[in-house]
């Protein structure tokens, strides 16, 4: 009897723990290649069936064969008012994803902004609006230039730092015309200035705040340029030609081998001056005006600034030799100029009246040179102001 009661008890032992099943025991699903399963007619929708070829489960949903197994690498796209997906998702037709290009701009108030143009913008302002401008110097020009007269109106350039965009300038006594932030460190203000002479404060403002050049817009009175006759003692000559304080005269043989020149006269660029004399024939050749050396050569081409005297009472403008064309007739007695402002701007005269402006400023001290062809030509009046 408790032989047979043992062998019940090792039986129901064996039965209770002998759970897991063998491979006879499995439930069996289909297997097919991938070629093979597209070739299935007329499938159920809800059959499974596995695929040999990439080793994963599929159901048909009734149109498609459908992956159940994930791989792990698969990119969910969700679309929003702003993206827009197209395509099947093949290698042939792969998915399209646009959406709206979106800016990041960096405005003058030191502030940015983003934006894609449809969204409302987004503004981002710093802590601190900036720093503080500061204003180191000023310019008005050179030479003369450098003061500003009476109800005269040019530009000021004024030096610095963190100018940006929402700068303002203010002249003490001075009205401001215009300004442009030129760069974080230069501002060209257009000015008009008042009727007080003195030294005036410049501000510049932002939104971090102000800054201050004590004294830096001059208004004053300019020296005054004086005019001086050359004399005698102050002329040389070389080449058959003369001058007795009065009239610069060819006397012999024609060419372009007699000048007459100054040193003694200096007309600088930074400050400016004019040269100022009168023809006494219309039907020679000659040419008048400005030399950086005038000394180098009795040669036309040595003229930096001239008026070429054609005999056919014409003026023609000569620099350098090279010829800018013919820009005015003349007469005996008439006033004929050549002007250089505190700027170095050339500007040609008859009577006062502009009749050529130069492209080339000047750069150096200019004296008083000519280059005469014809016997007899001769010039009067010869004044130099500076």
């Amino acid at each position: 009897m408790k032989n047979l009661l043992f062998i019940f008890l090792l039986l129901v032992t064996k039965v209770a723990f002998a759970q897991v099943p063998n491979a006879n025991e499995l439930m069996n699903i289909h297997t097919a290649n991938t070629a093979e399963i597209n070739a299935i007619v007329s499938p159920v929708e809800g059959s499974l069936i596995y695929n040999s070829s990439d080793k994963l489960l599929y159901q048909f949903n009734g149109t498609i064969w459908q992956k159940l197994t994930p791989e792990g690498n698969e990119t969910k796209i969700v679309a929003n008012d702003n993206v827009s997906i197209s395509g099947t998702g093949t290698t042939a037709d792969p998915y399209v994803v646009s959406s709206i290009k979106s800016t990041f701009t960096t405005n003058p108030d030191g502030s940015f902004t983003f934006s894609n143009g449809i969204d409302p913008d987004v503004n981002f302002s710093p802590t601190v609006p900036g720093n503080t401008p500061i204003v180191s110097n000023s310019n008005a020009g050179i030479g003369n230039c450098s003061q500003f007269q009476f109800n005269e109106t040019r530009n000021l350039i004024i030096q610095g730092a963190y100018f940006d965009g929402a700068s303002t300038v203010a002249v003490a006594g001075q009205t401001i015309n215009s300004i442009v932030i030129n760069s974080s460190t230069q501002i060209t203000a257009n000015i008009t200035s008042g009727s007080a002479y003195g030294n005036f404060d410049i501000s510049v403002t932002n939104n971090a705040g102000l800054g201050t050049l004590s004294g830096g817009f001059v208004l004053q009175p300019i020296t005054p340029l004086s005019s001086n006759t050359i004399l005698n003692t102050d002329m040389v000559v070389s080449g058959l030609i003369t001058y007795d304080g009065n009239e610069l005269l060819k006397t012999g043989s024609a060419g372009w081998n007699a000048q007459g020149y100054s040193l003694n006269h200096e007309i600088k660029p930074t400050i400016g001056g004019r040269l100022d004399f009168t023809p006494n024939q219309t039907n020679l050749l000659g040419m008048v005006g400005l030399s950086y050396t005038p000394a180098s050569s009795a040669s036309y081409t040595n003229l930096n600034y001239a008026m070429y005297l054609v005999s056919n009472s014409q003026i023609q403008i000569r620099e350098n030799g090279g010829s800018l064309g013919y820009v005015s007739s003349y007469a005996i007695g008439d006033v004929l100029s050549i002007d250089i402002d505190c700027l170095g701007t050339v500007t040609y005269l008859r009577n006062g009246n502009v009749i050529y402006t130069s492209s080339k400023k000047a750069v150096n001290p200019l004296y008083f040179d000519s280059s005469i062809y014809h016997v007899g030509m001769g010039i009067t009046n010869i004044q130099m102001t500076y």
